[in-house]
């Protein structure tokens, strides 16, 4: 025969029930937090890739010759001179 089942009582249904609600606001909570540090990683990740990527063109201009066309492309690019023989155009509109 089956034996009666034991009734729960009303406190107990209670504890439960606030056991339940806190373990879903924790696992929640969690989900939040973990989405959140995943974008700060992507974000962390691209840093990451730009700034190693900042560091080859730098060390490939470290690398490359101190010669003529170095002196020339340094001048034009940092000092905006030009050669004597080349003539620059400004286009004023596009400011």
């Amino acid at each position: 025969m089956k034996e009666p089942m034991k009734k729960i009582s009303a406190p107990a249904k209670i504890a439960i029930a606030i056991a339940v609600v806190f373990c879903v606001v924790r696992i929640v909570s969690y989900q939040i937090e973990y989405s959140s540090l995943r974008a700060q990683q992507a974000d962390i990740q691209e840093k990451i890739e730009y700034y190693t990527e900042r560091v080859d063109e730098l060390e490939n201009k470290l690398e490359a010759p101190f010669d003529d066309e170095y002196i020339i492309k340094v001048a034009k690019e940092k000092l905006n001179y030009c050669l004597p023989e080349e003539i620059i155009f400004y286009n004023d509109l596009e400011q």
